[in-house]
């Protein structure tokens, strides 16, 4: 059986998930899919409209087989860190033969050179991101600027089209899809990755057409939300599966959302106007000062837009601002993190749903998995018991974000926390 792997968030899922999941299929000619997929909080540090049970529904009714949850102290990190998260997970089922992205350039070969650049970082590269960093840039941003200097001082290596090479590092899925690459090359991977070009709307995208981008569709539903209107209009159904609409309907009629980041505005003010600019710091991403900036904001704010406003430069730049802001929100410090790393990342494959192919991957992965899987929460972690290894710390993370997230729901019956422990893995039949 040959498997495709695919790493998402789906918030929510659109018509270019749907059409992501038929062209990776067929390009990977491969006979059952496994999906990762972030929980509660996403990587751009947005809590994710409805929650990754109703999320996991709408991909087994999609062409998902499988579905397993990225942990949240991965899937609220830099591009670098939720690809080697997600990277981490497929590798560990042991049965991934391919892995399909989406980008903006939809050629795979370039993408694997840059990402062979990255892996193995030339001295000069190394030099250059150093001293960019000390000027106060992020180091996404310190390396893109690295890597362009190091094209153009190399020009005959990349065949004379240093220019298209430059705009790639302009893409957000292009990067995202070099830092799975980069992630493959790392662990020394099986893993055959694949891409096809990424059609319809541009990722930061507000307009409403056929494939709209998730960012059109969220804002559309924020502006139906905040005026009182029917949350899916008539727009939204000519741009999301029908089973997508079905879902979100449901969802939002139960009063389980949409939750949007505004949500947590106040719990986000108060966490710092109580912390210290020292404990700040021990932040991941905090650096150049920017701990001042936070809390000097966090005083002047009245809600998380202005918050963000207020923090946002160049170097400092919103979805930054807004990875940082969840950390603190769930508590993620910089030491966790680095401790979850040094272990070797995502400790478990948690499993969120199935469907009647993907109960045959699951018996594949218990028999040739380095990773245990879990089903049922209860079976690996009890609140009552002091963490005793990254399994358990990380796992303790995931409830901790859902606590946190369910606080947002606008039905209050439905904020009691510990979901965890009472939610089964979604079974399509």
């Amino acid at each position: 059986m040959k498997v495709l792997g695919i790493i998402t968030e789906y918030n929510p899922f659109h018509q270019g998930h749907r059409l992501h999941i038929e062209k990776s299929l067929e390009a990977s000619q491969a006979d059952a899919c496994i999906c990762i997929m972030s929980g509660a909080f996403l990587q751009r540090g947005e809590p994710a409209i409805v929650n990754q049970w109703a999320r996991t529904e709408v991909a087994l009714n999609s062409g998902v087989d499988l579905v397993i949850q990225l942990p949240v102290s991965y899937s609220v990190r830099s591009a670098e860190y939720f690809a080697f998260g997600a990277i981490r997970l497929l590798e560990a089922t042991k049965i991934v033969d391919f892995i399909c992205f989406g980008s903006e350039l939809g050629e795979i070969e370039p993408l694997k050179q840059i990402a062979k650049i990255i892996a193995n970082e030339p001295t000069e590269v190394s030099k250059k991101i150093k001293a960019s960093l000390s000027t106060g840039l992020s180091y996404p941003q310190a390396r893109s600027q690295a890597l362009v200097e190091y094209i153009k001082a190399n020009q005959d290596e990349f065949k004379k089209s240093s220019e298209k090479y430059i705009q790639i590092l302009n893409n957000p899925n292009n990067i995202l899809g070099i830092e799975y690459i980069k992630a493959l090359i790392q662990s020394e991977s099986s893993i055959t990755p694949l891409t096809i070009k990424r059609e319809g709307e541009g990722y930061h995208s507000q307009e409403i057409r056929k494939l709209a981008s998730a960012s059109a569709i969220r804002k559309n539903l924020q502006e139906n939300y905040n005026q009182n209107k029917k949350l899916i209009d008539e727009k939204l159904k000519q741009v999301l599966p029908d089973k997508s609409c079905a879902v979100l309907e449901n969802e939002f009629n139960q009063q389980k959302g949409p939750i949007f980041y505004e949500n947590f505005s106040n719990s986000i003010l108060t966490l710092l106007r109580r912390i210290t600019h020292h404990d700040l710091k021990n932040f991941e991403d905090i650096i150049g000062g920017l701990e001042n900036r936070i809390k000097d904001a966090s005083i002047e704010s009245s809600s998380l837009k202005e918050l963000i406003n207020l923090i946002n430069t160049k170097c400092f730049t919103q979805t930054r601002i807004q990875r940082i802001l969840t950390q603190i929100l769930l508590n993620l410090d910089q030491t966790t993190l680095d401790r979850f790393d040094r272990g070797g990342g995502p400790q478990y494959l948690r499993v969120l749903g199935f469907n009647h192919k993907g109960r045959e991957l699951l018996k594949l992965i218990k028999e040739n998995s380095t990773l245990p899987l879990i089903t049922k929460v209860a079976n690996h972690y009890r609140s009552s018991q002091k963490t005793n290894s990254l399994l358990q710390e990380m796992l303790s993370l995931d409830i901790k974000a859902n606590n946190i997230y369910s606080l947002a729901y606008p039905n209050h019956n439905l904020r009691r926390g510990n979901i965890d422990f009472r939610k089964h893995p979604i079974i399509i039949k």
